[in-house]
């Protein structure tokens, strides 16, 4: 599967906390130092001037107004500076031709056509396209997959094996498993396991309750029932 133009990356990916890196406190502090801190002192100089050469009331209060609305403008800009420092979690995408050597860990929703030499887990959805390869665990709330994986595969919800699709190992599924590919592995289910026309399962199944279409291929144990 490997090719030759493919990019090899030597990592262990932790997408948990995609924060942008923003000013610290001391450059936010020297910022307001050097820009808004120098137009309020000259302001509040103003004030004292004022004061000192006996100006009238109204001339104290325009000035007054230019340093309210100097003060507001200053802490807008500070507020703004701070909120650009935090991002929300992007959609991580591993693209086809990307090799991983090494464990992937992600909190948004996750796209891998590439190959990962390691185990995979993503609090959120995973996608396996048909040119993805996953050696090792792979752990999602959601899967739907269309390409290879190795490992043990655990979904907290529901689990979809695309036609094409293969895992060669034991799955399990907290809700529905749909299977039109092959199975090499028992499945444990907690919900509904349904096997397409395409489905080829070699394993025992444990599930709640069983649907297999005409044209399915299954070698193995099946049992049924229990509440939910």
């Amino acid at each position: 599967m490997a090719r030759d133009d493919r990019k090899r990356v030597s990592m262990s990916t932790d997408t948990s906390a995609s924060t942008g890196k923003g000013d610290s406190f001391e450059e936010l502090a020297e910022a307001e130092k050097k820009g808004g801190g120098n137009i309020l002192g000259k302001l509040n100089a103003r004030i004292q001037g004022a004061i000192e050469e006996g100006r009238s009331e109204d001339a104290l209060r325009d000035v007054r107004s230019e340093t309210a609305t100097a003060t507001a403008s200053s802490a807008d800009d500070l507020a703004i500076r701070r909120s650009k420092s935090v991002t929300n979690p992007q959609r991580m995408t591993v693209p086809e031709g990307v090799i991983i050597e090494g464990a992937l860990t992600s909190s948004s929703e996750t796209d891998v056509a590439g190959k990962i030499d390691g185990n995979v887990t993503v609090d959120g959805t995973l996608n396996l396209t048909a040119s993805a390869l996953i050696t090792g665990k792979v752990r999602a709330s959601v899967c739907t997959i269309l390409g290879l994986a190795e490992g043990k595969v655990e979904i907290d919800e529901d689990l979809v094996l695309g036609k094409g699709g293969k895992i060669t190992s034991d799955v399990m599924a907290g809700n529905r498993v749909m299977i039109s590919g092959v199975v090499n592995g028992n499945i444990q289910c907690g919900g509904k396991l349904e096997l397409a026309d395409s489905a080829e399962v070699n394993g025992n199944i444990k599930a709640r309750s069983v649907v297999i279409h005409n044209g399915a291929m299954f070698n193995g144990t099946c049992t049924m029932g229990g509440k939910k």
